[in-house]
């Protein structure tokens, strides 16, 4: 009768952990991954921004290829860079000067460093959970073993 207990217990702790603890944690490396793209592509942006406003290379701003619809082209000549449009979210744009922008864009990768960090405390308490479960499964299956003996 207590075999049959154990038997059921274990079989329990697995599907918990296969179906809920490996699941949530699954989910957490799809989040932190969404995060991290997040992050690299603000710190391309970052980038970008340095090397289009940098006077030695642009000395008289730059040319750039603009789609105007329907994948055609027309080719942009900006000669004043002091001042930006920047989709700020929802295709919503705010005019920024370049130490708004930078400034903006420091502040949006903070804040998603944080969430990363955040979901990788949340992994990491995810992997403690299975280890604990896993070892309490562990620890029925040598009590079964100890019965038989």
């Amino acid at each position: 009768m207590a075999q049959t207990n154990i038997d059921e217990t274990v079989a329990k702790y697995d599907r918990f952990i296969n179906d809920v603890l490996k699941e949530d944690l699954r989910i957490l490396h799809l989040k932190l991954q969404h995060v991290n793209a997040e992050v690299s592509d603000l710190i391309q942006q970052k980038h970008t921004l340095r090397v289009l406003l940098d006077k030695n290379v642009h000395p008289n701003g730059f040319k750039s290829q603009v789609n105007i619809g329907c994948n055609f082209f027309m080719e942009a000549t900006v000669t004043d860079t002091s001042r930006l449009l920047m989709n700020i979210g929802l295709n919503h744009y705010l005019e920024l000067s370049v130490e708004e922008a930078l400034k903006y864009l420091d502040a949006r990768i903070k804040a998603y460093e944080l969430k990363s960090e955040e979901l990788c405390n949340k992994a990491a308490e995810t992997k403690a959970h299975i280890k604990l479960m896993l070892f309490n499964v562990g620890e029925l299956e040598n009590q079964k073993y100890k019965k038989k003996s």
